[in-house]
């Protein structure tokens, strides 16, 4: 694994955008040594470098190969399209101070997600499972000022100016006060922020300022929904 990472390339870019013309087996084993050159030695330079950033930060994201980066293959177990790979590259780094707990959609996390005509940065609670769900919901219930405190900061508001958001439900679910203070909060199905990138953000170093600098700042919402979720 590569400790140098010095950005990703428009030819990475461009190597998604013929994968998404050209998504067979065939041509993905001809171009595999461009693939692994252009996305996946980069991305693990990048979670490798990430992981010592963390660690001075005293932050507890887990950064490594296995927890972070996705399989480029798609599951087409249970889908219709029945490309075999993925057009996008993502990298996670689920907050956890477990380093082995790392499912990253019911884990909260930090996610970059690279794609020719679609690149963000996000992170929070993706698709939590019925209990961890309940779980945040009752913290909401009992404390939901110290969530929107965390809302409020203003590193939180820099970075992420779009707030929180996810899929909501229409009303306040059952067992819930439906004037409660935090009803907009109680209503949520997900956890999310997040804001664009720019291509030339992921050219160089500069995007491991910006994982900082968005880890510093959502830590402490992630901090909330894995305490309620631990309790």
């Amino acid at each position: 694994m590569s400790t140098y990472f010095s950005g990703f390339t428009p030819a990475a870019l461009q190597f998604l955008e013929d994968l998404a013309k050209n998504n067979t087996r065939e041509w993905f084993a001809e171009h595999k040594p461009d693939y692994e050159l252009l996305l996946k030695n980069p991305s693990l330079g990048l979670v490798d470098v990430m992981s010592q950033r963390f660690e001075d930060l005293g932050l507890p994201f887990v950064s490594t190969p296995k927890a972070s980066l996705f399989r480029i293959h798609r599951d087409t177990r249970f889908s219709k399209d029945k490309s075999p790979y993925k057009t996008n590259c993502g990298i996670t780094f689920p907050y956890h101070a477990r380093k082995n707990d790392t499912t990253a959609v019911n884990s909260p996390g930090l996610y970059v997600h690279i794609a020719p005509q679609d690149m963000f940065i996000g992170g929070g609670l993706y698709m939590p499972m019925p209990q961890q769900l309940k779980a945040v919901r009752e913290r909401i219930a009992d404390e939901w000022q110290i969530l929107e405190s965390i809302l409020r900061q203003p590193m939180f508001m820099t970075e992420f100016p779009n707030g929180l958001n996810g899929e909501m439900l229409m009303k306040v679910p059952r067992g819930y006060e439906q004037d409660h203070p935090g009803a907009q909060y109680l209503r949520l199905k997900q956890y999310l922020v997040g804001c664009p990138l720019k291509a030339e953000e992921i050219y160089t170093e500069q995007i491991m300022d910006i994982i900082e600098a968005k880890s510093v700042a959502i830590a402490p919402l992630l901090a909330y929904l894995t305490e309620a979720m631990s309790a």
